[in-house]
């Protein structure tokens, strides 16, 4: 019996914790009210305080259901890095990249909650916390990119006029605007159907260009003896 009703509770708490995510999405944090979540959970206001202190625990429950690309962290070991070890760096980063995207494509708790992040909250009072989290994850994001951009230079397949740092700098902001976007592209009209060739063309912009062939020696024309 006890059993059975801690998986209830247990339930309850899911179900709860996913009709925020909907109305948070529908609505926006600020203007969700806990009236409003219970409702969509089909459960009483009791309930939920049962479970949860107030909407900013609830909240917190609901972005600690799911880890983001970028923002949380990088499974590294899911996108290659032992098969890296002698990889060309700038593919490691593609792979790395392609991780991202392709996780919020295939995730729909991953984008939902992505997009609420992103588009759904005021980020004043309590939620400041979690708008610094997400500068020191962008941070981290860059930090974890220099390694490979400066064994990439090291290798000569870094563009000379290119320090690693701002390289990864820059990776970062693409990769922070392509999320932003692909998340708005409802119509598939942007970047949704596009974006390895966007990820591909990033990378290309960093790579050295390598050096012309030089054209095969031709010894002069010995002139003919008469």
């Amino acid at each position: 019996m006890a059993r059975r009703t801690k998986e209830a509770s247990d339930q309850t708490r899911r179900d709860i914790i996913a009709a925020a995510r909907r109305e948070f999405a529908r609505r926006g944090v600020s203007r969700t009210s806990l009236e409003q979540i219970a409702r969509a959970a089909g459960v009483t206001r009791g309930a939920v305080y049962w479970h949860f202190a107030d909407k900013q625990a609830l909240f917190d429950a609901m972005r600690d259901e799911v880890r983001l690309p970028i923002v949380d962290f990088l499974d590294i070991g899911g996108a290659g890095a032992p098969a890296a070890q002698g990889k060309d760096p700038l593919d490691w980063i593609a792979i790395l990249l392609e991780g991202v995207m392709t996780q919020l494509e295939s995730d729909p708790l991953t984008r939902e909650t992505w997009d609420i992040l992103s588009f759904r909250c005021e980020y004043v009072e309590a939620l400041l916390e979690e708008l610094d989290a997400q500068r020191r994850s962008h941070a981290e994001f860059r930090d974890l990119l220099l390694p490979a951009y400066r064994r990439a230079a090291e290798a000569g397949l870094l563009r000379p006029d290119l320090e690693p740092a701002v390289a990864a700098t820059e990776t970062m902001v693409f990769m922070t605007g392509l999320v932003r976007v692909w998340l708005v592209d409802d119509g598939s009209t942007l970047v949704r159907q596009g974006w390895r060739p966007l990820i591909e063309g990033h990378l290309r912009a960093m790579r050295a260009t390598p050096p012309s062939p030089e054209p095969p020696f031709r010894s002069a024309a010995c002139p003919s003896s008469t």
